[in-house]
């Protein structure tokens, strides 16, 4: 929110930054009951929503700004993506020779599952890039989380790794209530 209203001068109702209030306090809360809490997860998870938001504010300027195509910015953004993930591979030590040594390679269904799995990642970034430029990319980032309502609550009962506490369990259903609250005022009109 604070990037869109900073890089696109955009003017959020009040409804609007009390919803992102109520995810942010929720958020917070939530960690603080989180008893299996881990610094680095939460720092990397904070550099993930930063980077996103980031991606989107830039993405729908870039769109507005130059008047370019939805197609040639999402090519932009991937070729941008591609060089800065390559810097990546070449600065950390050995990590060439990791991705040279690679056994899979000449597994025919590991390539179809690689195929597969970037086609649909070429998929979803359309989708989000569609999203962000028709609404903002704070829509987009919300939408995102009420798509992860099911899933926080599935993931509470599935897979046995979520530890209860009343706080934590408070904290998320916070988040949740200010994820529906800007549902409503963004889509109401």
């Amino acid at each position: 929110m604070l990037l869109e209203k900073w890089m696109l001068h955009s003017n959020p109702s009040k409804t609007v930054q009390i919803s992102v209030g109520l995810m942010l306090a929720g958020a917070f809360v939530a960690a603080l009951g989180d008893l299996s809490f881990n610094l680095v997860g939460y720092v990397v998870i904070f550099f993930n929503d930063l980077f996103t938001a980031l991606n989107g504010v830039i993405m729908k300027r870039t769109a507005e700004e130059y008047r370019k195509s939805k197609m040639t910015v999402l090519y932009l953004n991937s070729l941008l993506s591609a060089v800065g993930v390559s810097v990546v591979i070449l600065l950390v030590p050995g990590e060439v020779e990791r991705v040279r040594q690679f056994e899979l390679y000449d597994n025919s269904s590991f390539l179809v599952y690689l195929i597969f799995a970037s086609l649909m990642g070429s998929v979803l970034n359309l989708a989000i890039f569609l999203c962000t430029s028709t609404n903002s990319a704070l829509t987009t980032t919300v939408v995102g989380c009420l798509k992860n309502v099911l899933t926080s609550y599935l993931g509470m009962f599935v897979g046995g790794d979520y530890i209860f506490s009343w706080l934590n369990f408070c904290g998320i259903n916070l988040s949740i209530a200010g994820s529906l609250i800007y549902a409503r005022a963004t889509f109401k009109g």
